[in-house]
């Protein structure tokens, strides 16, 4: 049998070795350069490699959405600035914008197409890191070796019919909790884990994408618990609790401005904790969910290509224009090295990743697909 190996291995391998080939193939059979190139005999005795030349290289910039979705807005309105930024570095900013509803063909195409030095950052959001911890099938990239330049966090709350109490579990021991949701892999997943987590049953009801559409089954009494996520249903959160909803929990540990934090509610349940796997899984699509927008480079990517990033990406998110943008959205900016933190927790244990698909994995065939309801 004939050996073969991926990009994605042959990168890491080469990685760890402390080189890099000049030229690799990528997934459309186009030879793609690295960020440096063989190392002659004098490189090998002590010589520095040939540094990259990355003046003039044009700038790119892929968007993981369509132009009007939520991270195209926000491609829309950070690339005049981007542009701007980088025309002081005598480059122009070409912005690409890519099909799909969580990202994942823009991941897909990111990790494929681009090599480290071809000075292209995807924009994204903390779907495609949710796909992937979920197994997504359609997942062909590795989140986990990009480089975050910035990230804008939003808040997210689980919004129910009343409010969560250690009684509640054995109250609804023998029925489940009706959970709008995009898909069983989508953004309301840290809402079917947290529940679950809870010891409370839940039935997911796909199809349910949006805020508009969520709240209006709620209100018809389609389902029981939804997710919000978006300045819209953050902004209508006071006309919810006055029809008499409730906040279940946040998403977010450290805020309790909107509510008790899920942490909080899972550490005072009378249990032996014997989820500790999944609890750190939830830790990581939880931050995904609140994801609302991240920029990011290849792994591998120059240390010169990373600063320069860096640098123009500081500068932009404070200007006036992003952060009125950034409150009129209820995110809040993170330049290095805060979303570096930030970004950090989307990368669970290993552990943490096989107990959430086996979780899945377990729990899918039992859900129906239910509809909504007519």
């Amino acid at each position: 049998m004939p050996f073969s190996i991926t990009r994605r291995n042959l990168l890491h391998i080469l990685a760890l070795s402390g080189v890099t080939s000049r030229y690799v193939s990528n997934a459309y059979g186009e030879e793609q350069t690295l960020s440096s190139p063989i190392p002659t005999s004098h490189d090998l005795i002590g010589n520095k490699p040939h540094p990259v030349n990355i003046q003039n290289q044009p700038t790119n910039l892929l968007v993981a959405g369509t132009e009007n979705s939520p991270i195209g807005l926000w491609a829309k309105e950070l690339s005049p600035s981007l542009a701007s930024g980088f025309q002081s570095e005598n480059d122009k900013l070409a912005t690409q914008f890519t099909t799909g509803y969580d990202g994942v063909t823009g991941a897909n195409l990111f990790d494929a197409r681009y090599a480290p030095d071809d000075n292209t950052a995807l924009l994204a959001t903390g779907t495609v890191a949710i796909a992937s911890l979920a197994g997504d099938k359609r997942v062909h990239f590795d989140y986990e070796r990009w480089i975050p330049i910035f990230t804008a966090l939003s808040p997210a709350i689980t919004i129910a019919r009343q409010p969560f109490h250690n009684s509640i579990p054995d109250r609804l021991r023998n029925r489940k909790l009706r959970v709008a949701v995009s898909t069983h892999r989508g953004l309301e997943l840290p809402t079917l884990l947290g529940i679950e987590l809870l010891k409370i049953n839940v039935s997911p009801v796909i199809g349910l994408a949006d805020y508009p559409s969520a709240v209006t089954a709620l209100r018809n009494q389609q389902v029981d618990v939804i997710q919000i996520n978006t300045a819209q249903g953050l902004e209508e959160l006071p006309t919810l609790i006055k029809e008499g909803f409730h906040v279940f929990f946040s998403l977010d540990s450290n805020d309790k401005t909107y509510g008790p934090s899920f942490t909080d509610l899972y550490n005072n349940l009378p249990h032996n904790r014997n989820n500790i796997a999944l609890y750190e899984a939830w830790n990581a699509i939880a931050t995904a969910a609140r994801l609302k927008m991240i920029m990011m480079l290849p792994m591998l990517t120059p240390s010169a290509l990373v600063a320069k990033w860096r640098h123009v990406g500081n500068k932009i998110i404070q200007t006036p224009e992003i952060i009125q943008f950034s409150q009129q959205h209820k995110t809040l900016l993170q330049e290095s090295p805060t979303c570096l933190d930030t970004y950090s927790k989307l990368i669970p244990s290993f552990t943490a990743t096989l107990a959430l698909r086996r979780w899945l994995f377990s729990k899918i065939p039992t859900w129906q697909n239910n509809p909504i309801p007519n």
